[in-house]
Parts: structure tokens; C-alpha cells; sequence
């Protein structure tokens, strides 16, 4: 499954990829590829700016005990899954900035765990949380929509199976926001939340 398809937006993206595809494959259109790549990041920002438009009077309207709530020592509060984004947020604003400058910026995860639980996000108001939130994604899109094209094959070690390319860090950055965002408005128990699973 790939991020978009979790999204309200995700027939026009699909038209959209299907279009670039086959202007890409087209032999008139070889040589602007770059114009071509230049949209697909164009269209990822605007479904993150969409992503958050939608997300955040809903994340307004969750009360400030129900935030804070935290029923299992081993499973995040909401305050700390939005936390966590903000983490995920400031983590992929420096990917994104670095693998433009390099071909390959070597190892580049960080100790989520750790970040949460050393930032205390639960007692941080919730709205001065989620505001923050909002406001770090609206700049990752206008960051995301001036990424260099040519820089878009640049790799990363995440972790993960093989290294990732630019282009997969910003997509695979709205599919792992949208993930946590359907476990804060889920009403299922924290134990039973789906867990993240990467995509390559």
C-alpha cells in the first residue's frame, strides 16, 4: 500500500503519477524530465498541505485530559504520538535540506523513543502542540515543493533494507505522518494500533 492511498486526495494524486508516468515514457517528453519529477514533489507537497488542513481542527477538538491520556506504561499518549510526528517532522526537515547537498549523506535515523519520552510531550499544552505541528509541515511542504530535482536520486541510510532515495523520504514522510494520524483518531484500544511498516 502506498501513502497516497490513504488520503481523501488520493484519485486525483493517482491520475496525477499516472499522467507523469506517461509523459515520461513518451519519446517528445525525454528531455524535460526534470520539469516532470518537479511536479511529482509539487504534488506531494500539496497532499501534506492537505493532510494538515484536514488534521488540524480535528486535532483542536480533542480535549486536553483525553491528549494527555495515558493508559499503558508502553504505548505513547495522543500528546506524544503528535509529539512524535513533531520529531519525525524536524528529523526529515534535515534529510531533506542534507541530501541536497550530497549524493549520499550516510547514516541518518535518530532513537525515537528517547526523543519522546526526553521531551515530556504530555505536559506540553496541547494546543501549542498541535499548532507547532501544523506550522513545522507547512514549511517541510514549501520545503518539499522547491526540492531540487536533480537531487532526488541522493541516498540516506534510514535503517531500513537499502538506503533511500530523496524522493522516497518525502513521500514515505506523509505516509508515516498519516499512519500516526489514523491512530490519534482512532478510538481502538492503544493496544491494538497498527504498527508502522516500511514500504520500499
Amino acid at each position: 500500500m502506498t501513502w497516497w492511498q490513504n488520503s481523501v486526495k488520493s484519485e486525483e494524486y493517482l491520475l496525477l503519477i499516472s499522467f507523469v508516468f506517461f509523459i515520461v515514457l513518451s519519446d517528445d517528453f525525454l528531455h524535460d524530465r526534470t520539469f516532470l519529477t518537479m511536479q511529482i514533489m509539487l504534488a506531494v507537497a500539496q497532499h501534506l498541505r492537505e493532510t494538515i488542513d484536514g488534521a488540524k481542527p480535528r486535532l483542536l477538538s480533542i480535549a486536553e485530559s483525553r491528549a494527555s491520556e495515558k493508559p499503558y506504561p508502553g504505548k505513547w499518549s495522543i500528546k506524544e504520538i503528535l509529539g512524535h510526528l513533531v520529531d519525525s517532522a524536524s528529523n526529515n526537515h534535515q534529510r531533506i535540506v542534507r541530501m541536497q547537498e550530497v549524493a549520499d549523506i550516510g547514516a541518518f535515523s535518530y532513537a525515537q523513543m528517547h526523543w519522546v519520552s526526553s521531551q515530556h510531550y504530555r505536559s506540553e499544552q496541547w494546543n501549542d502542540l498541535v499548532n507547532m505541528w501544523y506550522f513545522y509541515n507547512k514549511h517541510l511542504a514549501h520545503i518539499i515543493e522547491h526540492i531540487d530535482p536533480k537531487s532526488l536520486t541522493n541516498v540516506c541510510d534510514m535503517d531500513y533494507l537499502k538506503p533511500a532515495t530523496l524522493q522516497f523520504v518525502a513521500e514515505d514522510y506523509i505516509r508515516h505522518l498519516q499512519h500516526h494520524l489514523d491512530q490519534i483518531f482512532s478510538d481502538a484500544d492503544p493496544r491494538e494500533r497498527a504498527k508502522w511498516m516500511v514500504v520500499q
